[in-house]
């Protein structure tokens, strides 16, 4: 992507941005909420149209139209609210939006087609089961599935670990790291530091818009990452006063929950809040 530039009305989204996405590796896109991350990528998969700059795919120009378009040359996009029919299985959703869709193609064949790449890229998920009975995590890797079954050899995941335990964050990140050995290219948005260096090949960082600078894990540490995000220095360890213990405002004793799907939600859960404290 080359001096990509987007504006809204009184806002400026994107401003001469450059971002390069080699083939094995997981390019980070970081910088805090509102800059520009996210309508970065939107232009890469179709959704908006920069006002000016250029795409290139593989060394040739392109000029995507909608997501129909990314998705033909290969990009495809996981964003941080899924986009999953609740009533449908997984495999009818893998399939929605493909040519015949699930009324003319083979529904056994589409299963037996998501199995192996659920196999392939360690995205355990049952292709029968119903969305509205799966976690959190097992969507995304519905979402992860979708891009995967269209041939997509670019991901991008916008914010994925927002709506992750971090048991679920790690074997996201395991996965990935399949995918990259694969030849996969991933673009990951973020703003967790944390997971930031654990997971990047590369790191991109956007402020404001604009295009601040570009480093590798080995050759940065949180404080400095930060100061790029933000502009400033910024202070990780606070000093807190010691707490006055005072009345509880929220008493919880022995809660129990059965989920939609007759599972056990809390199990005894006790917990106590009082006035004052974080």
């Amino acid at each position: 992507m080359e001096r990509i530039t987007k504006r809204f009305p009184g806002v400026v989204a994107n401003e001469n941005v450059n971002l390069d996405l080699r083939e094995g590796e997981v390019h980070t896109l970081l910088g805090e909420n509102g800059a520009g991350k996210s309508t970065l990528m939107n232009i890469l998969t179709g959704i908006y149209r920069a006002d000016s700059g250029c795409i290139y795919i593989e060394g040739k120009s392109v000029n995507f139209r909608s997501p129909r378009d990314a998705i033909a040359n290969g990009i495809g996009m996981v964003h941080q609210h899924f986009k999953l029919v609740s009533s449908h299985t997984v495999a009818e959703n893998i399939i929605l939006g493909i040519k015949g869709g699930i009324g003319r193609l083979n529904l056994k064949h589409v299963e037996e087609q998501t199995a192996h790449l659920s196999e392939q890229y360690d995205l355990k998920v049952d292709p029968k089961a119903h969305i509205w009975q799966l976690s959190i995590g097992e969507q995304q890797r519905v979402e992860i599935l979708k891009t995967l079954f269209r041939g997509a050899k670019i991901l991008i995941l916008d914010e994925p670990t927002a709506v992750l335990t971090p048991q679920e964050s790690q074997e996201l990140f395991t996965t990935l790291r399949a995918m990259t050995e694969k030849g996969h290219s991933v673009v990951f948005i973020s703003h967790k530091l944390d997971e930031v260096m654990e997971i990047s090949t590369r790191i991109t960082v956007l402020h404001g818009g604009r295009l601040v600078g570009e480093t590798i894990p080995d050759e940065t540490n949180k404080q400095e990452l930060s100061k790029m995000m933000v502009g400033r220095e910024v202070m990780f360890e606070l000093d807190h006063k010691e707490h006055q213990p005072r009345d509880p405002v929220l008493v919880v004793q022995n809660l129990n929950v059965i989920n939609d799907r007759g599972l056990p939600a809390l199990k005894d859960v006790t917990l106590t809040v009082a006035s004052g404290e974080i």
